[in-house]
């Protein structure tokens, strides 16, 4: 079976306790001014992230030896050494100063720490060159099988207002990861993590399909926290009480959520399923409770999607069509579709 992973965003205030059985992304920047970093949770493999994209939207700079001293002290499975991504308004000339200073911390990284076996360095590019070019580069100097894609952007980021880093669902996205990762796959063997692209069972099923091997978000603990659910093979759905100007109707959303928690399995539905949805309008759910059901859905996503991998790519084609059939995402698959066979094919001539 050709295994893909899904990593659960997760800090130090735990939606749960035991993560014993689960992949957790965390991030240093939830420890990084602890005297005494300690997990508040069990954990079957953590993914520790360097917290860098975080400080440089919030203005904040990071000292490297501390970056990594609260890395060691945490002991994660897998952590990526500090890197730079961009942010919008870089110029060219920036972004290529922030990729030396990224390419010399992978370096330090693995001659100066106990995570060296560890380490999932971070690749960032500013066109098709600067891609191929860093790439060669980690595949010279790095010491690892898997790397992790932060900021790819081409020649409009300097004016442009949101970026890739966003990870917002849309048809210029669509075309950077697919010819990215064809050219991942061409001129190395890394296993690509993508970072933070597994909000909701549409985008996550769109990156695996496009060669992705690992993601991670935080997506299903964010959306709860804005009163928002998922369910398989859909996008998010309001299932709050109150004047929320995103989604859904509330009077459309409760009848869909019910019927929907009728074949849903996860622990909520399954016991009390009106903790995530009632008739009452005084009862608004517990966003832990939103969580841990939007969790269970991912997760059952990332299986569907393994075993369908497994089975053959025409057949995970087909069960895509079918879940963004009716979905506003559409074209953003029938472009997925179009991207991987156009860069397959010229890879070939």
């Amino acid at each position: 079976m050709e295994k893909i992973l899904f990593w659960i965003g997760e800090q130090k205030s735990p939606v749960q306790i035991d993560r014993s059985k689960d992949y957790i992304m965390d991030s240093i920047i939830h420890y990084y001014q602890d005297n005494n970093p300690v997990l508040k949770y069990s954990t079957e493999r953590l993914f520790l992230d360097n917290g860098a994209y975080t400080a440089r939207m919030k203005g904040i700079e990071l000292e490297r030896e501390r970056v990594l001293e609260v890395q060691e002290k945490l002991e994660p499975e897998l952590t990526i050494p500090l890197d730079f991504p961009f942010t919008p308004g870089d110029s060219i000339k920036r972004m290529k100063e922030l990729w030396e200073k990224t390419s010399e911390n992978i370096l330090f990284w693995q001659n100066s720490s106990s995570l060296k076996n560890r380490l999932v360095p971070t690749l960032h590019s500013w066109s098709a060159s600067s891609l191929q070019n860093n790439l060669k580069w980690l595949v010279k100097n790095a010491n690892s099988d898997m790397i992790s894609v932060g900021s790819l952007v081409d020649y409009s980021f300097s004016e442009f207002n949101g970026f890739f880093g966003d990870r917002q669902p849309r048809i210029e996205l669509i075309e950077l990861l697919a010819r990215s990762i064809s050219i991942m796959q061409k001129d190395s063997d890394f296993n690509i993590h993508l970072l933070g692209m597994g909000s909701s069972p549409l985008t996550l099923n769109l990156v695996y399909y496009l060669g992705v091997k690992s993601t991670d978000s935080a997506g299903t603990r964010r959306k709860a926290a804005y009163g928002k659910v998922i369910f398989p093979g859909m996008g998010e759905l309001y299932c709050g009480y109150g004047t929320a100007s995103f989604g859904r109707s509330t009077s459309d959303t409760i009848k869909i959520i019910q019927e929907k928690q009728k074949e849903c399995e996860c622990p909520i539905c399954k016991t009390d399923p009106t903790k995530i949805v009632s008739n009452d309008p005084n009862k608004c759910p517990d966003w832990k409770d939103l969580a841990i059901h939007n969790e269970f859905v991912m997760k059952k996503e990332r299986e569907t999607a393994e075993k369908l991998l497994s089975m053959g790519i025409e057949y995970y084609e087909r069960y895509l069509d079918g879940i963004f059939e009716r979905s506003s995402l559409r074209y953003l698959w029938e472009h997925a579709k179009l991207c991987k066979k156009m860069y397959k094919i010229s890879d070939v001539i």
